[in-house]
């Protein structure tokens, strides 16, 4: 109850209607989502319509919330420089520019449709009109029954798997507090692969002689 208190308060706050708050929470230990991975996204999306498979990788791989992906519309996505400008009002008004990568911008262009400027650019009016599309997409592909959201905890997930600080992780995937990322995905770091990923590409390079190592040494 305390967080959607506060969360009201100083939204109204913000809106110049009282003075804001600060509360002392419970400390409490963090639920652990289910993060969907790369390979159960792309078979959901080898199961599910070309909006509805955008839909998904979009989120995997920038992070975004489904009710900020359902209200992207054609005119805030740019596919020759991969940005998307993401918007949202809680708690306060806030932009961000995310960064498709390649798959994710792959999948943006075989949608088809004129692409008018305003057009959403998924077809979907919001998270509630995702839901049985969803849901049917994971039935016809076999796989595990995950939330839309999942693929936002994938994003963060994988990030942090793959050795990226925290900082980084909250930037590109629209955290405003890098501390809010490392409470809530702190089980990523636990995992014993986290080095290996990152250590394993530079002890597999070609090893510096001796030769290379007096020269930079001068």
């Amino acid at each position: 109850m305390i967080v959607p208190t506060a969360a009201i308060i100083n939204f109204a706050a913000a809106m110049g209607w009282c003075s804001p708050i600060k509360v002392k929470r419970f400390s409490t230990d963090p639920k652990v989502n289910t993060p969907a991975t790369a390979a159960w996204c792309r078979t959901f999306a080898d199961h599910a319509s070309p909006h509805l498979g955008g839909l998904c990788l979009f989120m995997f791989g920038t992070g975004a919330r489904v009710g900020q992906a359902c209200t992207l519309t054609w005119g805030e996505v740019d596919l020759t420089v991969r940005t998307a400008t993401l918007y949202t009002d809680k708690p306060t008004p806030w932009t961000r520019t995310a960064y498709p990568p390649g798959p994710v911008v792959a999948a943006l262009a075989n949608i088809g449709g004129n692409r008018n400027p305003d057009d959403l650019v998924f077809g979907f009016a919001g998270a509630g009109s995702v839901k049985d599309n969803w849901n049917a997409a994971i039935g016809r592909a076999g796989i595990e029954r995950l939330t839309p959201h999942c693929c936002r905890h994938g994003f963060a997930t994988t990030m942090l798997q793959a050795g990226f600080d925290v900082k980084a992780v909250a930037e590109r995937g629209g955290w405003r507090d890098a501390a809010t990322v490392l409470r809530t995905y702190a089980h990523a770091l636990k995992d014993v692969s986290v080095t290996e990923a990152v250590f394993a590409q530079i002890w597999h390079r070609a090893p510096t002689t001796t030769t290379q190592l007096s020269e930079t040494r001068r």
